[in-house]
């Protein structure tokens, strides 16, 4: 018999497949998160942009394949959401039990989806988020509002110790000690903090990117 990679699969493997029109308002999904790719979607003559999240429930062997509909630009690789909208409720929401930032404060989100899809693939483990009736009285289905959202990485438990191996640990950060290190001034936490802010303020790293950067030296600091 030749061998062609067919894995076989335990019988808990097999998940029931649910979809976001099975949700009614109020409801919560708890498990596993991942986002997939964002692909083109054409229907008759018209274009749109859409992208999957799939909460996998281990406990009920439930699989929840959740369709985002949005805006994107391919040049930027950004996603846009309005307030109110699908979009804007997860990515506000997420934003919010993350980075603590408050809630329904933006007008709108522009954010890069291959930032948005990296971060949360590697770095958040199972969410819990609950169905939100959606303001638009034609949606066909609930949007989806994150309640909670642990790191699955925690600095301080990998063991980084000095400002160097934490540099090497993200990219952020390392760009920031270089540049402090280039212009030869002291390398100490605030100063790369301070560093972070211009480099936000001249739109070289995302609000996003600037927080969780802070959030690591916070964790090293301690």
């Amino acid at each position: 018999m030749l061998d062609i990679g067919i894995v076989k699969r335990d019988k808990g493997e097999d998940y029931k497949t649910k979809f976001l029109n099975e949700l009614i308002p109020g409801e919560e999904i708890t498990g596993e998160i991942f986002i997939g790719e964002i692909k083109k979607r054409s229907i008759e003559k018209s274009e749109s942009y859409e992208f999957f999240v799939i909460i996998t429930d281990e406990d009920k062997n439930e699989k929840w394949v959740c369709k985002l509909v949005t805006s994107y630009y391919p040049e930027t690789g950004n996603i846009y959401g309005e307030k109110g909208g699908r979009i804007y409720i997860f990515i506000d929401s997420l934003n919010h039990v993350i980075n603590d930032h408050p809630l329904n404060q933006e007008d709108s989100y522009s954010v890069n989806f291959k930032t948005l899809r990296k971060a949360v693939n590697d770095h958040v483990d199972h969410v819990k988020v609950r169905s939100v009736k959606s303001m638009n009285p034609n949606a066909k289905y609930v949007n989806l509002e994150v309640i909670n959202a642990p790191y699955k990485d925690d600095m301080t438990k990998q063991g980084v110790s000095s400002l160097e191996e934490l540099a090497e640990e993200n990219a952020v950060i390392h760009i920031a000690y270089a540049n402090l290190k280039a212009e030869g001034k002291a390398t100490k936490l605030q100063n790369i903090a301070f560093e972070l802010k211009s480099m936000m303020d001249r739109d070289e790293i995302t609000e996003l990117e600037f927080k969780k950067a802070l959030k690591k030296l916070d964790a090293l600091e301690r």
